[in-house]
């Protein structure tokens, strides 16, 4: 009998190196993995001579479907997006709202009405008087749990501490917005107060690297007294690197990300495109993008996400005249995978290896969805991304599809780009063209 769908004629990108290798799916799950004269029949066969296929790509951390602020972006318009980019699982970060087990229910209803690719979430932001909710949280699939060291969500490290511990004893993770209050306080207490600046780099200035390093170094040892999986969140310096470096090479359970952002953009950028490059924590150096390069490719940081967290233009634009008004934050879920090809593969920085580990193999690994995503194996789901890595495009909101319409990259050339999705055996993108419809995504629970 044949399957649903082969997927033939390309080059598998796995982490181990590159298969001249075809992959067969039926009823949404990979049955063979083979050369061309090993492969089924199908009812759907892709031709992908010339070019690779890479397991759909997962956003491990991007705001998205927020019940207060669905103006901006929602699970269609951010499915959407993420369809066109190549990515086939999204999870979902708290916002604004606390997300623990009854909102988790509620989001899980909305995304698979909604929701083109697979998604799963974070609970949070988390609080100590939470911690004997989440037992609840983890029957009902979510193993993630986020937690602020600094304002507006803050927990003192006390509170860090227990919260970690509870995450130790349910087999979690605990991703943290590493930056230490105290530091972050005083900057702003300085520059904002008093020496009353509201241009652009005051935003920067407030927010040293040292208060990144500070804060992972305080977790560090807490992953070493509770044992618990500890996960910052995106990193931007050299010094937070290093520390999470030597906290590996003694054993201890830590990752880590950074987001296309941070490896691209520097505060100099700043002074160009003003408050559409304001988030948190903010642009660094240029020597810090070239260390978070080197440790991608070496595995010190874990993975790539996106932090996908876009404002309005109008919610930006109000920046330009006092930037402590403009919304913290920038979409780019559909831009992450062209961006890792183009930066990163097409320019040395990354083999496509790496490209697997970074955006495909760890994210799942990490947040418990490994092997039914992640990866292109007997019995994984059949998500995967066909890449023309020679073709260029130029970035604009023309052909992006995000509800807020505009992208802090916009004009920049990249050579690299997914010219087609596949999410669970159905085409979901094509040449840019999102076939998929809202309610083929389905909530994927961390095992």
């Amino acid at each position: 009998m044949p399957v649903d769908l082969v997927v033939k004629g390309g080059k598998l990108i796995t982490p181990k190196g590159l298969m001249e290798a075809g992959v067969a799916i039926e009823a949404g799950k990979v049955v063979k993995v083979a050369k061309t004269p090993g492969l089924p029949e199908a009812g759907n066969v892709i031709d992908a001579s010339g070019k690779f296929v890479l397991p759909g790509v997962i956003d491990a951390h991007c705001h998205l479907h927020d019940l207060d602020y669905t103006y901006r972006e929602n699970f269609e318009s951010g499915s959407r997006a993420a369809a066109a980019g190549g990515v086939t699982v999204l999870i979902d970060m708290p916002l604004v709202l606390t997300v623990l087990s009854r909102m988790i229910r509620r989001k899980i209803e909305i995304g698979e009405r909604e929701s083109i690719v697979d998604f799963t979430f974070h609970a949070g932001m988390m609080k100590p008087d939470y911690v004997v909710e989440m037992p609840e949280i983890t029957a009902n699939g979510v193993r993630s749990f986020k937690v602020f060291t600094t304002e507006p969500f803050r927990v003192d490290w006390g509170g860090v501490r227990r919260i970690s511990t509870a995450v130790k004893e349910l087999d979690g993770v605990m991703v943290v917005h590493a930056e230490e209050d105290e530091l972050v306080s005083e900057g702003v207490r300085k520059v904002k107060e008093k020496e009353g600046r509201k241009d652009v780099l005051a935003y920067f200035d407030s927010r040293p690297a040292k208060a990144e390093v500070e804060a992972v170094r305080k977790l560090v040892t807490v992953a070493e007294e509770t044992g618990a999986h500890v996960h910052v969140a995106h990193v931007t310096t050299g010094g937070a690197v290093e520390l999470l470096s030597e906290a590996k090479e003694r054993g201890l359970n830590v990752s880590a990300e950074t987001c296309p952002q941070y490896l691209v953009f520097t505060r100099d950028d700043a002074e160009r495109l003003g408050p559409y490059l304001k988030m948190t924590p903010p642009l660094r150096t240029k020597t810090d993008v070239a260390t978070l390069w080197e440790a991608l490719k070496d595995g010190r940081v874990d993975m790539v996400a996106t932090d996908h967290a876009p404002g309005t233009r109008e919610e930006k634009e109000v920046g330009f005249n006092d930037i402590w008004n403009a919304w913290g934050g920038i979409p780019g879920v559909e831009t992450m995978l062209p961006i890792l090809l183009s930066e990163g593969v097409n320019k040395d920085r990354l083999s496509l290896q790496d490209l697997c580990k970074v955006l495909c193999e760890r994210p799942a690994k990490v947040f418990h969805l490994y092997p039914r995503k992640g990866a292109l194996l007997n019995g994984s789901d059949g998500d995967l991304v066909v890449i023309d890595l020679k073709k260029e495009v130029t970035l604009n909101t023309e052909i992006l599809h995000y509800k807020v319409n505009w992208t802090p990259f916009e004009g920049m050339n990249v050579v690299g780009y997914p010219v087609l999705t596949v999410q669970r055996g159905e085409v979901i993108a094509k040449e840019g063209e999102v076939l998929g419809t809202p309610g083929q995504g389905r909530f994927v629970p961390m095992r």
